[in-house]
């Protein structure tokens, strides 16, 4: 080697073994091992997949399912992001295969069969949407998406009991969560349990005083507070709730019963000067003319409520009581019939969509209930559940006749096709629906 050449070789060589040198080769080797294992972990990239799910950032799960593609092991974490991808796309039907698929994987047993319950719900199939949730729990009792999702289930079927069961777990189980106690709090009131509606009313404001729902979660407060004879207290509630015609007529109510007859009659006269045909309004002018001693205005107030809602039953009690006292004992008796036929109708009608999710395979069941629901005002709802009917049994031919008698004929419907679907709200042969 050329001796000008030699000294600089040698100098680089000896830096080359010096200690210094040598660890921080394999220093830097080191970490860029852990950033190339970091960069491409699979399990990583999933985690990023659930929280872009979580933000909803749909293009980036579908570039981590992609990638997660290359790695075998991973192919139920492939079939739970694109699941989840297709619910929120709309294929419900894909979105249900790929979930029951992946949740074979018990790393994955929970929060797969949590999202093919929500597919079976959204497509109409509660009871298949319920034993995905109940296996869910069964593995981790405390998973508070499945008891969200049943309580949600049992309230839309009306079983009060179950669900105040699964809603008071997820109350107890996300302390900070305020969902949950509106919900408790609305079953309550509508089972006239106003007493321990307010409670959870009061928690849920408690928990997220500015929530979106804030004004509805008060207005329902304060409708509980009037069953109660707080009226001074719903007053209070009411303060600080939206000026709304339903916050003026609970104001009115409240007023009236306190004693401020005048004050409340200008609020309910305002009312209805501008709208005759708003039921809660008919009433509250009704109970003050009442209170005013003029019967026969009451009377017709409530004979036009009844023509706005002709399947409220309790319009027609407290127009029969009205009646009574006119001394038109013909009319009274005729209204306390019609209420009493569509108060049976009303339970006959909630009692079979919970039998109806136990009895998955019975046509008939689903048949009576569009027939109830006919008869209560409520077309559509019926039609659903006659082809729900008929598709458990399609050669029950009293089921496809209603369908024929209500549903208008094709001339009138340029735009529906011979395969035109039912509402994605229709129930199926396993979902009932609530009215």
């Amino acid at each position: 080697m050329n001796s000008r050449l030699r000294a600089p070789f040698l100098a680089v060589c000896r830096s080359l073994i010096d200690p210094r040198w040598l660890v921080m080769i394999l220093l830097l080797t080191l970490i860029g091992t852990i950033y190339l294992q970091y960069r491409y972990d699979p399990w990583r990239q999933y985690r990023v997949g659930l929280s872009a799910l979580e933000k909803n950032d749909l293009p980036v799960v579908q570039t981590v399912a992609r990638s997660l593609e290359a790695y075998p092991t991973y192919a139920s974490h492939v079939l739970y992001l694109t699941a989840a991808l297709a619910l929120r796309e709309g294929d419900v039907k894909t979105a249900l295969e790929r979930a029951s698929a992946a949740k074979e994987n018990p790393e994955l047993a929970i929060e797969a069969n949590v999202l093919a319950g929500e597919a079976a719900y959204k497509i109409g199939a509660a009871g298949n949407a319920k034993l995905h949730w109940e296996e869910a729990l069964r593995t981790d009792p405390e998973c508070v998406t499945a008891h969200r999702w049943l309580g949600v289930l049992y309230y839309d079927l009306g079983a009060m009991d179950n669900a105040m069961l699964h809603l008071g777990a997820v109350s107890r189980l996300a302390p900070t969560d305020p969902r949950a106690d509106r919900l408790m709090g609305l079953m309550n009131r509508d089972y006239e349990r106003p007493e321990t509606a307010i409670p959870h009313y009061k928690e849920s404001l408690r928990r997220a005083p500015k929530q979106r729902d804030a004004d509805e979660v008060r207005l329902e407060m304060t409708e509980c507070q009037i069953k109660l004879r707080e009226f001074a207290e719903g007053l209070k509630t009411l303060e600080n709730c939206t000026d709304t015609p339903r916050k003026k007529i609970l104001s009115a109510r409240c007023l009236l019963n306190l004693g401020s007859l005048d004050e409340a009659r200008q609020i309910a006269n305002s009312l209805l000067a501008t709208d005759r045909s708003r039921l809660d309004v008919l009433q509250i002018n009704a109970e003050i003319a009442l209170a005013d001693g003029k019967l026969p205005l009451a009377a017709e107030l409530l004979q036009v409520a009844a023509e706005v809602d002709p399947y409220n039953h309790g319009i027609r009690t407290q127009l029969a009581q009205v009646l009574g006292r006119l001394g038109q004992t013909e009319g009274a008796n005729k209204q306390t019939e019609r209420a009493d036929e569509l108060q049976k109708l009303w339970q006959r009608f909630s009692d079979l969509q919970i039998e109806a999710i136990n009895r998955s395979t019975d046509a008939p069941v689903r048949y009576e209930i569009g027939s109830l629901a006919k008869q209560l005002g409520k077309p559509e709802l019926a039609i659903t559940w006659f082809r729900a009917a008929l598709a458990i049994d399609p050669s029950l031919r009293s089921a496809a006749d209603a369908i024929a008698e209500m549903m208008p004929p094709p001339s009138n419907q340029p735009n529906a096709g011979p395969d035109k679907q039912p509402s994605t709200n229709a129930p199926s042969t396993n979902a009932p629906a609530k009215p």
